[in-house]
């Protein structure tokens, strides 16, 4: 498995820090690459604003090129945001949707979007981290997903990759009772994207094989604020 985490989250070490590292280590042998979205931002933005006009970042660098074939060839991914309406740049907003594309072999420049391979990416997997409230799991449900991580969602839905689950993890720190539910929060979508090999059931001489069982829906899950 290769496995790629996005933090990007305008604070660092704050609970989508928290909870990505938590979710992290539940995918033991994986070979995991870490991605800070607004240290990779410093780098290669040149304040263009192309992105102003096109929602697409366009910027070309070695840093910002190397971490779209790190993507491209992962196929697990976690995100995580914040769910503040307030707390996104939108030069940092365009440059994870150009990370998140990427991974799902979605070449975005100059506010054009086309498969940059044939292939389908069905088989990767992904799942998602936001700084909410915890009514996150109802909103998905419902399609009203809060800033950040709705564009994520959409991107990977176009792609074809399978989003796993979707964790709310809290906007801060109010004790440690809330930084105990965000850990385990974040250790079970760990979890959840972990590989399950399934014993397969050899049928009998003479008798028809089972059908196979559809994936499970994806799974909300929310770490309330004390």
């Amino acid at each position: 498995m290769r496995l790629v985490a996005i933090d990007a989250s305008p604070v660092g070490g704050g609970p989508v820090t928290h909870a990505l590292t938590c979710a992290v280590q539940e995918l033991a042998g994986a070979d995991i690459a870490r991605l800070r979205l607004y240290d990779l931002f410093n780098r290669t933005c040149a304040t263009c604003t192309d992105c102003n006009r096109t929602g697409r970042c366009t910027r070309h660098h070695a840093a910002l090129d190397e971490a779209i074939v790190l993507l491209a060839e992962a196929d697990t991914l976690i995100v995580g945001t914040t769910g503040h309406l307030h707390a996104h740049d939108p030069r940092g907003t365009a440059l994870l949707q150009r990370l998140v594309g990427a991974f799902g072999h979605l070449q975005t420049a100059r506010g054009l979007e086309t498969r940059s391979g044939g292939e389908p990416v069905g088989h990767k997997r992904a799942a998602l981290i936001c700084s909410a409230p915890p009514f996150l799991g109802p909103l998905a449900m419902l399609g009203m997903l809060p800033a950040g991580v709705a564009g994520v969602w959409r991107t990977l839905d176009r792609s074809g990759a399978v989003v796993v689950g979707c964790a709310s993890v809290g906007t801060r720190w109010s004790g440690p009772a809330s930084r105990d539910r965000a850990t385990a929060c974040a250790r079970r979508l760990g979890k959840t994207l972990a590989p399950q090999a399934r014993a397969q059931r050899v049928p009998a001489p003479g008798m028809p094989s089972r059908r196979p069982v559809a994936p499970p829906a994806p799974t909300f899950t929310a770490a309330p604020i004390s």
